[in-house]
């Protein structure tokens, strides 16, 4: 009794999924018929499009017909030949990729190094930037040392007798 319930559960979701497709291909046709309708010269390309591809058919099923082993071992010719191009394009893309990969991987290598180089100089340029900071730092200390010892003696004035104008 619970397997008639399963099935009876599964059933409408199979039908379901059914409906979408045909409800899409009926739009579509419905939509096709209303141009065809409407449209003349849409419908005149449809006919003799139809038509040239009903002769191209009908041309290469009577000469498979006539010679079917010719017509067999030209296409197989042509599928060789297609494969053999393939092929070769395959080979070429491969060398090129592996002559461009190796040029690439030397040229991300000397990025590397420089940009090592760079940094390196970076870090040097920094720590020379930081010891003429701290020479900086001991210079002020040295003025202010200095200034701090003489601000208790009276300065001397120089005065000029004869200024030049």
């Amino acid at each position: 009794m619970q397997n008639q319930e399963v099935n009876q559960q599964t059933t409408p979701k199979k039908r379901g999924n059914k409906k979408l497709p045909l409800a899409i291909l009926t739009g579509a046709l419905i939509g096709g018929a209303f141009v065809l309708i409407k449209d003349p010269a849409e419908r005149k390309r449809l006919k003799e499009g139809t038509r040239s591809k009903k002769d191209a058919v009908s041309e290469y099923a009577s000469e498979v017909k006539e010679d079917p082993s010719a017509k067999k071992d030209d296409l197989v010719t042509r599928v060789r030949n297609v494969v053999n191009i393939a092929s070769e394009a395959a080979a070429t893309i491969q060398e090129v990729f592996n002559n461009q990969g190796k040029e690439i991987t030397e040229k991300v290598k000397d990025i590397k190094e420089e940009s090592e180089e760079i940094v390196s100089t970076a870090k040097e340029a920094g720590e020379e930037l930081q010891d003429v900071g701290e020479k900086a730092q001991e210079a002020k200390n040295e003025l202010t040392e200095d200034s701090e010892e003489t601000a208790g003696v009276p300065q001397e004035k120089v005065v000029e007798v004869n200024p030049q104008r």
